[in-house]
């Protein structure tokens, strides 16, 4: 008997535009629809996902426009590095963007995540979408924890997406998310905060970020500047901060540069 579960408009043609039946994914419980077709589109890019990978949101999408809109105002080769890529969304977008423009010069393009399986599933997105263009020779692929691998070396753009859920707002979400998306994707600790502080830690002690580079990174809604000067004072006295919310106007991204 099938779980009394109501698909949305939008699950009803993801499962016609994969030929696949709403029967066989209600017997499926709350998994996401996205895992059960293994796609998803984002920035108009069909992308691969699984299990190992979070399903990126189109409030993400929102982060690579910012990303977008600074780089056309960069004049020397871009650097750029993303922490925790997952299955690569951000920068598959950025990178789509990136290598149809004719006066922008790609330096490196480097990816990491800790896990090995969310990197497959990045590397297979890149190989799928891209392995035939003129940048794809600059982009690496890099299994680490956070920056820990990274030293003498700079960049314009860093970009991260890292676990930002307060650890006691866990078992507040869907369970469509906490049941089927990787919790390592998800905890960013006591307050959400931990593992991004401790990237930008690790900026600040390795000197990462190249001279008028900037950090880009989606946050939970209670990140705001107030949080970090209470919370995390040594990042608030070494960047300067600007906000941005997301179009449902909730705090979402952090545009940091050091000061």
């Amino acid at each position: 008997m099938f779980k009394s579960r109501q698909l949305s408009v939008y699950e009803k043609n993801q499962l016609l535009k994969y030929s696949l039946k709403e029967t066989e994914l209600l017997t499926k419980s709350e998994l996401p629809v996205e895992y059960f077709t293994g796609f998803v589109t984002f920035k108009d890019l069909e992308l691969k996902v699984n299990q190992n990978v979070l399903i990126p949101r189109v409030e993400t999408e929102e982060l690579v426009d910012l990303l977008i809109n600074l780089v056309q105002l960069i004049k020397e080769p871009i650097s750029y590095l993303e922490v925790g890529t997952g299955g690569g969304a951000i920068s598959l977008a950025f990178f789509d963007f990136l290598f149809k423009q004719k006066k922008i010069i790609l330096e490196k393009f480097i990816l990491t995540d800790l896990s090995k399986e969310a990197l497959d599933v990045a590397k297979e997105n890149f190989s799928r979408l891209f392995k035939t263009t003129t940048f794809f020779n600059k982009v690496e692929f890099l299994q680490t924890n956070l920056l820990e691998s990274f030293c003498h070396q700079k960049f314009n753009l860093i970009v991260a997406n890292l676990p930002y859920i307060p650890s006691k707002e866990i078992n507040k979400l869907d369970e469509s998310v906490k049941n089927y998306e990787p919790l390592l994707a998800l905890d960013g600790g006591k307050t959400g905060f931990e593992l991004i502080n401790k990237m930008l830690e690790q900026i600040l002690r390795k000197d990462l970020l190249s001279e008028n580079g900037r950090i880009f990174l989606e946050v939970f809604e209670t990140h705001n500047l107030s949080f970090i000067k209470e919370n995390f004072p040594n990042i608030y006295k070494e960047f300067s901060i600007k906000e941005f919310k997301d179009q449902f106007l909730r705090q979402r991204f952090l545009v940091l540069q050091k000061i």
